[in-house]
């Protein structure tokens, strides 16, 4: 029976200190988002505290304009964030074709009838003749235009 008093009358206290603990617990309340400064020639500058984006707010007749200021800085962060997402790609690029050359030169020459592997292949003696042979007839094919082309500076048109 004591003990039932003792905690009747520590209920109400202790929703008192649990009330006042929730309510000193909440965030204080946020700050603008835009905070303004004068400016020289009359007007004020905006600030986005969000974004960061700043604005000269002016007054046109009976109104006021607010245009925004050339930020070079926020344009260079977003390209240095752009190259970073770059240069992380193209290094998993490089680490994946690594290590594809890696397994190709690690495996015997019983591992040819691994369909499922990626391979890295050169080309044969062949294919690089008839690839050398192609280039040597389109460039013989061109000194002799120009050749033809020389040979009618000369003439003249009709």
């Amino acid at each position: 029976m004591i003990r039932r008093t003792i905690a009747a009358a520590g209920m109400p206290a202790l929703a008192l200190i649990l009330a006042t603990a929730s309510a000193s617990a909440q965030p204080a309340e946020r700050p603008a988002r835009f905070s303004m400064a004068p400016a020289d020639g009359g007007g004020f500058v905006r600030l986005d505290t969000d974004t960061g984006a700043m604005a000269i707010c002016q007054r046109a007749g009976n109104e006021w304009a607010c245009r925004d200021m050339q930020d070079n800085g926020r344009q260079v962060l977003q390209e240095r964030d752009r190259l970073m997402a770059e240069n992380k790609q193209l290094k998993s690029e490089i680490k994946r074709l690594e290590d594809l050359v890696v397994a190709n030169t690690n495996r015997g020459p019983d591992s040819k009838n691994d369909r499922h592997a990626e391979r890295f292949n050169l080309p044969s003696e062949e294919e690089v003749d008839k690839a050398l042979s192609y280039v040597e007839r389109m460039f013989k094919k061109f000194r002799d235009k120009m050749k033809e082309l020389e040979g009618n500076r000369g003439a003249t048109p009709l």
